[in-house]
């Protein structure tokens, strides 16, 4: 179940998450920024009790862990989405070579971003990061979120994300 915490930053964030082109817009961007940090991430290599392991495998570790400290269910739905891109960006990488992969971060990175501004304009609304950081760390989870209430699987979080009352928690 959701923390208190995780409910009042969801409802936050689902405050200026209303219109549907903006929610349209963020269903891509977010995940092309997220893949593009795991792509460029890739290129920071380092030993881990004699394994040779990425900086994309740290960040996709540590972000788990923070999204399932907030809500288990949700956080272990992001398990499974960042194991699958974590793999995509390795696997990219090692097909592309560093110039490429750099080049590819920059691309998408740049387009997640124009994506996500591009929804504010629709929204009227400035994105919620831009006040509160942590609201970074919580679009993933709104993603996810959204899809298992839409899907009738967390209705406990139904009135977070639908209406972005943070005042019932």
């Amino acid at each position: 179940m959701a923390n208190h915490l995780f409910r009042r930053q969801l409802g936050l964030y689902a405050s200026v998450h209303r219109d549907a082109r903006n929610k349209a817009t963020h269903f891509i961007g977010i995940p092309v920024i997220v893949f593009s940090v795991l792509l460029a991430a890739t290129q920071c290599q380092f030993d881990v009790a004699g394994h040779r392991t990425s900086l994309a495998a740290a960040l996709a570790v540590v972000a788990v862990l923070g999204w399932m400290a907030l809500d288990l269910g949700i956080g272990i739905a992001m398990a499974a989405i960042m194991l699958a891109m974590w793999y995509a960006a390795e696997a990219l990488a090692g097909a592309l070579g560093p110039t490429s992969v750099w080049t590819g971060f920059a691309a998408l990175f740049v387009f997640g971003w124009a994506l996500q501004f591009l929804g504010h304009h629709f929204e009227g609304k400035r994105p919620a990061l831009l006040d509160n950081l942590f609201q970074a760390f919580i679009g993933p989870m709104f993603l996810v979120a959204e899809v298992m209430v839409m899907n009738g699987y967390r209705r406990d979080l139904a009135n977070s994300v639908a209406q972005g009352d943070v005042t019932t928690l």
